[in-house]
Formats: structure tokens, C-alpha cells, sequence
């Protein structure tokens, strides 16, 4: 008795090979893969003593200072909603820039992660923001 085609990707004979059903997130059977096995796992953390200008980051830090909240003119002419502040970890503080509706995500004292946040100099100082695809999570307070 020969193995079931489905159970070796649908190919009949000694199986072994991935059919295309596994790159579609799903098994041999055609059942979906769990949402744990689909998604990529969070890039690196970063300390913020290891933060260089120009590059993306993912870090964890807690917000120690916030500003209020201003608007400015862009170089297109649009108005837009600016906010700074300053992030702190066990290694260091550096500069928070945030735009638009991120500025009401964080308050002062909470714990945040920012995935994929790009630093950059201004004025001879490394700071972050969420650049183009950077993302904020709030974190759960530490003892």
C-alpha cells in the first residue's frame, strides 16, 4: 500500500517533499498553520547605549520626559502635529520624536517598544522616531 498522496504533498510515491500548501502557511493536509507558526518573531532589541544614526531599531525603554504637544509647518505647507521627549533604559537616554496621531499614544512613565524605529543626528544627537514603518507598543509596568 502506497502512503496517501496528501500526507507527501500531494505526490504519490515516498514523500518528504514540502508541496506548495506549506509556503501557503498551511500543512499537508491542508489545515492553516497556527498564528504563532505564520508570523515572524520581533526583531532584536537594541540598548540605547548601542544606538547608531541611520540605522532601524527595536528597543525598550521608558518615557522620562514629554513635552506638550505643538504644531508646525511643513516643508509642503501642511500642518502637522510634532511632540519630543526622551527615552530611558539600564544603558542610557536618548531623544523621542514623535508626528501626526503618535503623539497621543505615549504619556510620561509608561514602559513602551518601538519596533522598527529609525535614529537619526540632529544637532550634533542621536534621536528616534518611527520613521516610515516603526510601530509604538505600550509595555506593562516593571515592579
Amino acid at each position: 500500500m502506497s502512503p496517501s498522496p496528501v500526507a507527501n504533498g500531494g505526490r504519490g510515491g515516498r514523500g518528504g517533499r514540502r508541496s506548495h500548501r506549506a509556503a501557503e502557511g498551511k500543512l499537508y493536509g491542508g489545515d492553516p498553520l497556527p498564528p504563532s507558526r505564520m508570523s515572524a518573531p520581533p526583531p532584536p532589541t537594541t540598548f540605547i547605549s548601542d544606538l547608531r544614526p541611520s540605522r532601524v531599531a527595536t528597543l525598550e525603554a521608558t518615557v522620562v520626559q514629554l513635552e506638550a504637544a505643538r504644531e508646525i509647518t511643513t516643508r509642503d505647507g501642511a500642518k502637522q502635529k510634532v511632540r519630543n521627549g526622551r527615552l530611558k533604559d539600564g544603558t542610557g537616554e536618548i531623544a523621542l520624536v514623535l508626528w501626526g496621531a503618535e503623539v497621543d499614544q505615549v504619556a510620561q512613565g509608561d514602559r513602551i517598544r518601538i519596533v522598527e524605529g529609525w535614529v537619526k543626528e540632529y544637532q550634533g544627537r542621536p534621536q528616534i522616531s518611527l520613521g516610515r514603518r516603526g510601530k509604538i507598543e505600550k509595555l506593562p509596568a516593571t515592579g
